[in-house]
């Protein structure tokens, strides 16, 4: 028969510290959050520099935080070959488990300061060129002036690229047009753009029809792009066929090329507003060619989004109204 010990005096037993799974824990084995954020921003940025600049560290204050989460785990976690830094085998393993875990920590940090009143945290939002440069600077700046606290990261990319970024993690918002919906992502509607004829100021036509357009030169979007597909399936509908001499994926660089001459174009209204305003463009809707192309909001429904998230959300939907 097994003998019970009870403990000596006013001594108390205490129970061995357990995760919510029942798993042991060792303070000794945790790494420090800094640390494993600087791991994680250097294999990001893929430069200690990069790194140093955006966590506002010194290089040397940097490299002792890699060296001291190296020395906690026992192993090594970039390596230089030449002038190349790379992970390790080990470094890799590290990032690619402890990435999500450092953004749901994040997270859950911003949950709580939001249920407090604040709203903070970091979001990475993705915009087509267009959406960028026309639409979203109006909504940002009221937006960030009111949430002074999030940290926000603008990568522009093309609407058919976008929704794979929101996919893989590496967006939490993109912000595009769209033919239909992406499979698995969730849609807001925004607000609708459309499609305006584009000449230059001295352009001698007046007609709203395209089919007086016929003959003429036209700078067009990529036939790869969601805007110029909207287009074409319009086209077809009606059964006219433009000359296109010149395509490019930039609207800036379309413009560019009807102002010197070398063609017409057919853009979203908002590309050329300001060209147009200041009288350097002439955008007119056409009478028998009513397109539009949808904006929306692209998120991913299997992860928890952050409250500065619903709150810029709310914002472009505001500016959609």
């Amino acid at each position: 028969m097994m003998e019970s010990v009870a403990p000596k005096g006013n001594q108390k037993l205490e129970s061995p510290r357990l995760d919510s799974r029942g798993v042991r824990l060792s303070k000794n084995q945790l790494p420090a959050t800094d640390q494993l954020l600087s791991a994680l921003t250097v294999a990001r940025l893929g430069s200690f520099t990069k790194a140093a600049q955006e966590l506002e560290l010194s290089q040397p204050a940097l490299s002792r935080q890699v060296q001291g989460l190296e020395k906690t785990l026992g192993i090594k976690i970039f390596e230089r070959i030449g002038r190349v830094m790379r992970l390790t085998s080990a470094g890799e393993e590290l990032i690619n488990r402890a990435g999500p875990l450092m953004e749901e920590l994040s997270r859950v940090s911003s949950n709580l300061s939001a249920a407090n009143g604040t709203t903070a945290g970091r979001i990475r939002l993705g915009a087509s060129e267009s959406v960028a440069v026309n639409s979203l600077p109006g909504i940002l700046r009221p937006y960030l002036a009111a949430n002074r606290r999030v940290n926000l990261r603008l990568v522009c990319r093309t609407s058919e690229r976008l929704p794979e970024l929101v996919v893989s993690g590496d967006l939490d918002v993109a912000v595009c047009a769209v033919e239909q919906e992406p499979a698995g992502l969730a849609i807001r509607r925004l607000w609708d753009e459309e499609l305006v004829l584009v000449l230059p100021i001295n352009h001698p036509s007046r007609s709203r029809s395209i089919a007086s357009y016929q003959g003429e030169d036209f700078v067009l979007l990529p036939s790869s792009t969601v805007t110029r597909r909207v287009l074409d399936a319009a086209l077809r509908e009606r059964g006219v066929e433009l000359k296109v001499v010149l395509e490019h994926d930039s609207p800036e660089v379309i413009k560019a090329m009807v102002l010197a001459g070398l063609g017409l174009a057919i853009l979203p209204e908002p590309t050329v507003r300001k060209e147009t305003r200041r009288g350097e463009l002439a955008a007119w809707p056409l009478s028998d060619l009513k397109v539009t192309r949808s904006i929306v909001a692209i998120t991913d429904p299997r992860r928890q989004p952050w409250p500065a998230e619903l709150a810029l959300i709310e914002a472009l939907a505001q500016y959609g109204r």
